[in-house]
């Protein structure tokens, strides 16, 4: 009995320690981003919260503007297992992750990669299919000429910046007076 208790006792400490471990792994930041201390990689706080076809989780992550920063981009699949490795899954973790499948930047020829956030490991599907494929984006924050934020504004064209801010707001990660304030001021700069 005594050796049942000190084994249960010693899973839940190891428990306790791993989960503290993956909290202290990842910086929130105020701005929508979620810093990896690890590995040295910003992803975004969460993914974009629809099914997209590869291409347009491309095109999201590449005009992605979290954080001030513009060198946005679709993650690799080892990037994605990391994330998965560091206890990120589906509803749980540092980033929230609403579907269980997000595409990564891997291709080959008309299929694209994506990863599992529920059992982990990645596959390959054709880029055409949508259905509870979510995108990530990832910036490296090692980067030299990434290292601090660029404004957005001036790398981005308004009709970027534009289908950017519609995507937040359907997803409801900002408020209906912000969304209505920067969409006149970018519609004022056309």
């Amino acid at each position: 009995m005594r050796k049942c208790l000190l084994v249960l006792c010693l899973m839940l400490l190891s428990a306790c320690a791993q989960f503290g471990g993956d909290s202290e792994r990842f910086l929130a930041n105020n701005d929508g981003t979620v810093l990896d201390k690890e590995s040295g990689l910003m992803w975004a706080a969460a993914d974009n919260g629809q099914g997209l076809t590869w291409p347009e989780a491309r095109d999201y992550c590449n005009s992605y503007s979290g954080g001030g920063y513009s060198d946005w981009r679709l993650p690799k699949k080892t990037e994605l297992d990391a994330l998965f490795k560091a206890g990120v899954r589906k509803d749980k973790g540092a980033i929230i992750i609403r579907e269980n499948w997000v595409w990564a930047a891997d291709t080959d020829d008309t299929k694209g990669a994506y990863c599992s956030f529920k059992m982990g490991g990645c596959d390959w599907v054709e880029k055409v299919v949508s259905f509870a494929l979510r995108a990530l984006p990832v910036r490296d924050t090692r980067n030299a000429s990434s290292a601090s934020p660029s404004s957005s504004a001036q790398t981005q064209s308004p009709e970027q910046r534009l289908k950017v801010l519609d995507l937040l707001h359907k997803q409801e990660l900002i408020t209906q007076e912000e969304y209505a304030r920067k969409k006149a001021a970018i519609l004022d700069e056309l």
